[in-house]
């Protein structure tokens, strides 16, 4: 006769059973879990972190280091995974945005704690994009320095300037953060994640984390140098662009040490490609109103605006005054960004004509990039700068050249001429008080 089961020795057997299974679970259950945080904090191939190389350059720059070969790093990539992995401690009261004619701007001439987030060629897309992965990652600084260039507002050749920016982004931009309907599209993140379980990818990541232990070298995912290295010592004599911990560049010595008839050789080639960049009709109303938006969408974030125009070198300010045709949206720019400015209460500084702010040629790379001590001259330090004071040099070229030659209110395309102060004058004046 067969013996029945009770039920409770059936419950039993059951959770046996389970506690078994339960156990053998718990034991397999970090290997997936292993498997996604070895794949998300290695990510040979970026997914996650984004890409070697610009990685590298982040994580340098936000443990202090200065950075050689700023000349090849892929601008765009540095600033997204510097803001993304920026710590709470290390947010900069003082951001600066714009093209390469800003980053010469460093803390030392801000003042506080700065981070310069210009880069190459910025057109207004760079710009927005740049202030939006600081405002995404919930990072923003309390004061905003926009280096306003004039070709943000050309419209002719918008397509050509914007060319290199992230389009997904400013797209994510204008619909998240402004409420400009545009073609975003909130991207499908499964496929993504998926990866962080996938063997393929865990093994190409162990292959790729043993590589790296054993020759001490930084190397892409296909296995080149990363060529990006913390510098220091002496860095007065380097022949090689290197980029600083608050964002701010030097160049390589030979450029820095040009003759002025190399200076001058630079400039007479600027002046003819001018029209490219810098000759439209007319400020173009989109990415005029954009700019409007933009700026006072940082200014509803309780974020302090300032506006920095970088001057041109002398020549080129005669140049454009001698051939007008075709820059007239260029001469308008200036004007109207002061009238802005005191609209919506935006301090201005600097000028796009070298006389009105006293730039002499020495202090000129080229034709549109001056040197780090014309920017000191201009700007007084963020402090004084939010109040709208102005800085020490100015106050003093325009008590002693303000009336000749209409200084004080010179305009590029307007004026021709730049004041050439006297060189005793001049060295009097930059003189610490």
């Amino acid at each position: 006769m067969k013996k029945r089961t009770s039920p409770q020795s059936v419950l039993l057997r059951g959770a046996a059973i389970f506690l078994v299974v339960a156990v053998k679970i718990c034991f397999l259950l970090p290997i997936p879990i292993f498997m996604m945080i070895f794949n998300y904090k290695v990510d040979v191939s970026g997914l996650f972190q984004g890409e070697l190389a610009p990685r590298e350059v982040a994580s340098m720059l936000l443990d202090g280091q200065t950075v050689s070969n700023y000349d090849k790093m892929d601008e765009r990539q540095v600033l997204k995974i510097y803001a993304q992995n920026l710590p709470e401690e290390q947010i900069p009261d003082t951001l600066a945005l714009g093209s390469s004619r800003v980053m010469q701007l460093n803390s030392d001439i801000v003042g506080g704690s700065f981070f310069n987030g210009g880069m190459s060629g910025a057109g207004f897309m760079d710009i927005a994009n740049t202030w939006y992965l600081f405002e995404r990652a919930n990072k923003l600084p309390k004061n905003l320095i926009i280096c306003v260039d004039p070709w943000l507002f050309n419209g002719t050749v918008a397509s050509e300037i914007n060319q290199n920016s992230d389009s997904e982004l400013f797209s994510e931009f204008l619909e998240k953060a402004l409420g400009v309907a545009s073609d975003y599209e909130e991207p499908d993140k499964v496929a993504l994640w998926k990866s962080l379980i996938e063997p393929a990818y865990f093994q190409g990541n162990v292959r790729y984390y043993l590589q790296q232990k054993k020759t001490g070298q930084s190397t892409t995912e296909d296995g080149d140098v990363i060529p990006f290295q913390p510098v220091t010592g002496d860095i007065s004599e380097l022949d090689y662009a290197i980029k600083f911990p608050d964002g701010s560049i030097q160049y390589p010595v030979s450029f820095r040490t040009w003759t002025n008839d190399q200076v001058m050789s630079e400039v007479l080639g600027q002046a003819g490609t001018l029209q490219s960049r810098h000759g439209f009709p007319e400020m173009d109303s989109y990415w005029t109103s954009l700019f409007d938006s933009f700026v006072q969408h940082v200014q509803e974030k309780g974020v302090n605006v300032v506006f920095l125009l970088t001057p041109y070198h002398p020549f080129i300010c005669r140049h454009v005054h001698n051939n007008p045709q075709g820059f007239e949206g260029f001469f308008q720019v200036e004007p109207w960004l002061r009238e802005y400015g005191a609209a919506h209460n935006i301090p201005v500084y600097g000028s796009y004509h070298a006389g009105r702010v006293g730039i002499p040629e020495k202090l000129f790379f080229d034709g549109v990039h001056c040197r780090g001590e014309a920017l000191r001259l201009m700007f007084p330090g963020i402090e004084q700068a939010v109040q709208g004071l102005p800085s020490t040099y100015e106050a003093k070229y325009l008590e002693k050249y303000g009336n000749k030659q209409n200084t004080a209110n010179a305009l590029i395309g307007q004026d021709g001429e730049c004041v050439v102060p006297d060189a005793a004058w001049f060295e009097s004046a930059c003189a610490p008080s």
